[in-house]
Formats: C-alpha cells, sequence, structure tokens
C-alpha cells in the first residue's frame, strides 16, 4: 500500500509541477500581456466579436490559451485530486492513468519540445499505482 501511496505522489507531484511551471513562464514571457487585459475587461482575452480579427486580438487569444486557458490549470487540479487520493488511501482506476498517458504523450508528440514526457511519466506511474493496488 505504502509503494502505491508513494507511485501516486510521484505522479502528483510531476503533474503539478509542469503546470505551475507552465504558468510562472507565461507570466515571465507574457505576462505584460496578461495585464493588459485587466485594463482592456477579461473579454479582450478572447473577443467573441464577429469582426475580423485584428493582430492584436489574435496575439490576446495566443496568450490566453497558451496561460489560462492551457492544460496548466486542469494538469495542477488533477495532481492535487490524485495526491489527495494518494493521502486517503484511494487508488482511481486504470482509465485515469491511461487519460494522462495519452494526453500527455500527443502533446509531447505535437510540441516539440516539451517537458510533456514528465506527464507520461507521471501516467505511467499512476498505471503501475493502479495494478499494485490490485487485490491478487
Amino acid at each position: 500500500m505504502m509503494a502505491t501511496k508513494v507511485l501516486q505522489r510521484i505522479g502528483s507531484a510531476l503533474l503539478i509541477t509542469l503546470g505551475v511551471g507552465h504558468l510562472i513562464l507565461m507570466i515571465i514571457f507574457r505576462g505584460p500581456k496578461m495585464l493588459d487585459w485587466v485594463a482592456q475587461g477579461l473579454w479582450a482575452a478572447v473577443p467573441l466579436k464577429g469582426t475580423q480579427p485584428s493582430i492584436e486580438s489574435l496575439q490576446n487569444a495566443v496568450v490566453f490559451w497558451a496561460s489560462i486557458g492551457s492544460f496548466a490549470i486542469p494538469s495542477m487540479l488533477l495532481g492535487v485530486l490524485q495526491w489527495t487520493f494518494a493521502g486517503r488511501g484511494i487508488t482511481p482506476g486504470a482509465w485515469l492513468g491511461w487519460t494522462v498517458t495519452i494526453w500527455f504523450a500527443l502533446l509531447t508528440l505535437l510540441l516539440v519540445p516539451s517537458p510533456g514526457i514528465l506527464g507520461v511519466i507521471a501516467g505511467i506511474l499512476f498505471l503501475v499505482a493502479t495494478r499494485q493496488a490490485r487485490p491478487t
């Protein structure tokens, strides 16, 4: 049981680190653009107008989808949830490990270079933890 908890916690830490790291890098590199949303209003991030998009609106959309609209927040939430499960002795089904593994494998293949391989490792750790928790 202890090994299962450790595997889940390591996988969780990887997901949380990926999400936090992604958001920190976005704040460092695109922070001023994100601050513009405060002055322009949050709707400036992804305008809902039916007009031709301008360069500025496209840049806003890119920053939005690369920051708070990205995988970072769901990744952190999933990591925290899995950390909590591990603390309570709950091992989710193999579906979670497979989903995380496939999700990050696609991310890693599409966005090269990418630290997404850490998410693949997290998914594999979840799969191993699920396998170990299975009664014999």
